[in-house]
């Protein structure tokens, strides 16, 4: 089986890391999958070298552009068995080309937001023939509008380099001692992101904890400042923007702490922790227990920092029991490594192709 996958995207993160993410665990498990995306930035940057990934799409700022944009997904669906598209444009783009008739058309819905009832978007969701779904708590609000959809859940596709991995460089390094409880947490310091939340937690704790944030973004100084009106400014620590060094990041903290979700819902943060082994404490959205079994993998708490508090100060006061929870969640995330996810979303996707090719074997419409 052929797979594209088409993102208007150029940055890694969001849709952009999923389509990548997802394309590498299809060719890892055997499959063929090629990636179009919009080229210029750092996404580019990543995928150089890798004839499968495509930055054939570009920015629409003149029709010449759009035209150019259907050309290109339209000559990837002609070399695929299946195509999916990861985001509103994307979608627009397959439909307007029609990619739907030249191969089945698969939608991979994961923020909320993306799944709209107006005509317009019902128009769109005509010419599918699956979707696929961030978590379990999407698919129900679209089959209220498309009931006849073979339809999928499936995790982000995590990558292998997330495992267990020496965590004292970072401590040393950001001159946390050996001895001191960590919690951390990584994504982008944006408005409703939940950093806020995370200081308002530490400042709540029994033990002294340090706190690293990875990340970077324009709400930086309002954080600092939270940090210093509570007293925290020694021992929180900001590594900024943070790639390659994510594993050995998270095998630094003892608690990883996600507190609010990111563009894409597929809660990747979760999945990198419990993959080196870390516990989470997880604030209860949407998606989030499809990841964390509560009381065996991590905890699962309401929005509020004195329950997160307490959550962390019980993984700090018995790390016994922190470990056992950190097993736990590497365990869990086996599941949801290149292969696995790979050999899952193909077999889907046989399915998918199969039956189309059987209702127009049918003459059936």
């Amino acid at each position: 089986m052929k797979v594209g996958m088409v993102v208007f995207a150029n940055k890694w993160t969001g849709a952009g890391a999923v389509a990548e993410l997802n394309c590498r665990a299809l060719r890892s498990a055997g499959f063929g999958a090629r990636l179009l995306f919009v080229g210029g930035r750092n996404l580019e940057r990543r995928l150089a070298g890798h004839d499968w990934a495509v930055p054939a799409l570009m920015k629409e700022r003149w029709p010449t552009h759009i035209r150019s944009n259907f050309r290109a997904v339209k000559s990837l669906a002609t070399e695929s068995d299946v195509v999916i598209c990861h985001l509103p444009h994307d979608h627009f783009l397959c439909v307007a080309a029609g990619v739907h008739r030249c191969s089945p058309l698969v939608r991979s819905f994961r923020n909320p937001r993306h799944i709209r009832h107006d005509p317009y978007h019902r128009h769109l969701n005509r010419r599918l023939s699956a979707a696929l779904f961030a978590h379990s708590g999407l698919e129900s609000d679209l089959q209220r509008f498309v009931h006849s959809l073979a339809t999928a859940t499936l995790p982000v596709a995590l990558d292998d380099r997330f495992k267990p991995a020496d965590g004292s460089v970072w401590r040393d390094r950001l001159g946390i001692p050996s001895a001191a409880p960590v919690i951390g947490a990584v994504g982008k310091l944006a408005r409703g992101r939940g950093f806020q939340l995370l200081l308002d937690a530490t400042s709540r704790l029994q033990a002294p904890a340090h706190v690293v944030v990875v990340g970077h973004g324009e709400s930086l100084p309002r954080l600092q400042k939270r940090a210093v009106d509570h007293g925290l400014q020694s021992r929180v620590h900001w590594t900024g923007y943070q790639d390659e060094a994510l594993p050995e990041l998270y095998s630094a903290m003892d608690v990883v702490l996600f507190t609010a979700p990111g563009s894409d819902w597929g809660h990747r943060t979760i999945s990198e922790a419990q993959g080196c082994g870390r516990p989470v404490v997880a604030v209860a959205y949407p998606g989030v227990e499809d990841l964390v079994e509560d009381g065996v993998s991590g905890r699962v708490a309401d929005r509020d920092p004195t329950a997160l508090s307490e959550a962390i100060d019980d993984f700090i006061a018995h790390p016994e029991v922190a470990h056992r929870f950190g097993q736990a969640a590497a365990d869990a995330a086996k599941e949801r490594r290149f292969v696995p996810v790979g050999r899952r979303l193909a077999q889907f996707l046989e399915k998918v192709h199969s039956h189309i090719e059987l209702r127009q074997m049918l003459g059936i419409n």
